[in-house]
């Protein structure tokens, strides 16, 4: 198995996909607490330098992969770049349960009057039975 030294390689030289994900991977090791929140975090942190260096019609360099491996926090560039999860969710939620509630109240409402409207007709019925 071929050793490449990786101090031989030119900086300016594009960086894999490998490369990349590893980068990916490193900040996302940094950044989380826990290894489920890092799996999530690898593929937000991959499609970030994707996007990051897309936008710049840029590729990442293999100088950039080892200045990058060697930081312990993930850049402010990057981080920045991270959406947390919105309170929105919670409140289309409740939006979605109060309209249910109220197709259902009205549903009540109707089956009552529907059961009302029946009960006078038995009445009414039930009259015409007992005078005979």
């Amino acid at each position: 198995m071929n050793n490449i030294n990786f101090v031989n390689i030119d900086n300016n030289r594009i960086a894999s996909a490998k490369q990349v994900y590893g980068v990916a991977c490193h900040f996302a090791r940094i950044d989380s607490t826990s290894p489920s929140e890092r799996f999530g975090k690898q593929k937000v942190y991959h499609a970030i330098l994707n996007k990051f260096y897309g936008d710049h019609d840029t590729k990442m360099t293999h100088g950039e992969v080892t200045d990058f491996f060697e930081h312990q926090e993930v850049p402010k560039v990057f981080l920045d770049l991270v959406k947390k999860p919105k309170a929105k969710a919670k409140e289309k939620a409740t939006k979605v349960v109060n309209s249910v509630a109220k197709k259902l109240d009205s549903r009540v409402d109707i089956l009552e009057t529907k059961v009302s409207d029946m009960d006078s007709k038995l009445d009414a019925m039930l009259k015409i039975l007992q005078a005979k």
